[in-house]
């Protein structure tokens, strides 16, 4: 819902949808607002919102109009006025504080580049499918415990244990039937790229590309 407000600040009248956590841009008159601007932008909706919030909570402290027009029947204009300002100054009115925005907008976004960074390097860290992946093995503290003679301190037995099992390369290329648009043509087999490399090809390009453009103090707090 977050991310439906900002769109709808960021480009009035717009047409995208939302699904599975992803925008759909259909829109051909305005451009797609960045994940950057977005998440600035939710940051600086719910500022405001924080910031709004005496209103809701001053109209529930005023009377009903009722006991408003009643009050100002028997006791007086004056009498009115003093109690609803009463009111105004137990709910004062808050206002945006522009240092507070700004700041709010780049914790926001330092935030959002410092989870993509990290997502981006957990991908990257993922075998490549074409060419598959070694058993790895590691060696561990079995939980057993065996005094050494020569120092006279308990020693842990270590045992070596597979971390993870080993994966074959995807087969480089598949062959399919090439459809065509002619249905009494003779079909035709051709040869492509595994879709699996392809994907993954993708994937790692699109990581590789958030790492090359994070600025470094988010790469310094991740590292930190």
């Amino acid at each position: 819902m977050s991310v439906a407000k900002a769109l709808l600040a960021l480009a009035p009248g717009a047409q995208w949808s939302i699904k599975d956590d992803k925008i759909h841009w259909s829109d051909t008159e305005q451009t797609q607002p960045t994940q950057e601007e977005i998440v600035q932008k939710i940051a600086e909706i719910e500022y405001t919102k924080e910031v709004e919030a005496y209103k809701e909570v001053r109209a529930k402290a005023y009377p009903v109009m009722s006991e408003q027009l009643d009050k100002i029947f028997h006791e007086g204009i004056d009498a009115w006025k003093a109690e609803i300002q009463a009111i105004k100054d137990d709910h004062p009115k808050a206002v945006i504080d522009n240092d507070t925005l700004n700041s709010r907008k780049s914790q926001a976004l330092f935030d959002h580049q410092l989870q993509e960074y990290t997502k981006a390097i957990a991908r990257l860290a993922q075998y490549v499918v074409a060419d598959g992946r070694e058993e790895v093995i590691e060696s561990r503290a079995t939980g057993e415990k065996i005094l050494n003679e020569e120092t006279g301190v308990v020693d842990d037995v270590m045992g070596d244990f597979v971390t993870a099992l080993a994966i074959d390369p995807v087969e480089p290329t598949i062959t399919r039937v090439a459809i065509s648009d002619d249905l009494d043509a003779d079909h035709t087999e051709e040869t492509i790229e595994n879709p699996l490399i392809t994907q993954d090809n993708a994937e790692r390009a699109e990581a590789q590309a958030i790492v090359d453009a994070t600025p470094q103090p988010v790469i310094d707090e991740y590292n930190s």
